[in-house]
């Protein structure tokens, strides 16, 4: 059972959107808020029963490290979500929306990978029976292929539903740090290769509670934008 935004230990719990386009997207938030919430829940419970006082076992940091990356998963499977149920609504209400989506298709689903004019391409897309269909499921497709992990990587996605970069108020310099943390954590394990040992990155809960916290902000503002623009009356 998803936790009340009173009981999850970090900010932003995301409110529930009107459009129903949006409805998956918040119950993967939501539980990817509680995931998070649970593995500081048990870092807590750890360090309490072994009444520590100093620096946090490397058993203990594993803790603090799922958080970041079960909260940077959460946010890549929403704005997936967002892309596949929430956009071909708004591509269809929104003038600044569609107009991204045929800068789209005129760069990147009409042309080869030299830039010319792709025949067989615009021959598929001409016999199909919904061409504008094909070419909003071949946008989904090409904006869901890749990881998001990067600040700039969210500003695409929310380009394509007309949110402009400010409305997302995005620390692009803190932004990186975290998803750099991510992403050692993700692909390095965490070791701090400069070092002969090869110590692991040391990673404490005040600095992990940051990044928890603005990556599910990032992701709930994001939620909510997208639902203004997919809600009935957002015409």
């Amino acid at each position: 059972m998803a936790q009340s935004p009173n009981e999850s230990r970090f900010k932003h719990y995301p409110a529930p959107p009107d459009a129903p386009g949006c409805q998956n997207a918040f119950t993967i938030l939501c539980n990817a808020h509680d995931t998070a919430s649970s593995f500081l829940e048990a870092f807590t419970v750890v360090r309490k029963a072994r009444n520590a006082k100093g620096t946090p076992t490397d058993e203990e940091q594993d803790l603090l490290r799922a958080c970041v990356v079960f909260a940077g998963a959460g946010l890549d499977s929403m704005a997936k979500q967002l892309v596949e149920d929430a956009l071909p609504i708004v591509v269809e209400r929104h003038p600044g929306a569609e107009s991204m989506f045929k800068q789209h298709v005129g760069r990147h689903m009409l042309r080869d990978a030299t830039g010319e004019l792709a025949p067989a391409s615009l021959a598929e897309i001409l016999a199909d029976r919904d061409p504008r269909a094909y070419l909003i499921r071949r946008l989904v497709d090409d904006l869901t292929s890749g990881s998001l992990q990067s600040a700039e990587e969210v500003m695409r996605i929310a380009s394509y539903f007309d949110i402009p970069s400010r409305d997302l108020d995005i620390d692009v310099g803190f932004a990186r740090e975290i998803f750099g943390a991510r992403n050692q954590i993700v692909h390095e394990m965490d070791v701090h290769f400069d070092q002969v040992n090869r110590n692991r990155r040391s990673r404490n809960r005040a600095r992990v509670t940051a990044y928890t916290d603005e990556i599910l902000r990032i992701a709930s503002v994001l939620l909510a934008e997208v639902d203004k623009r997919a809600s009935k009356d957002s015409q």
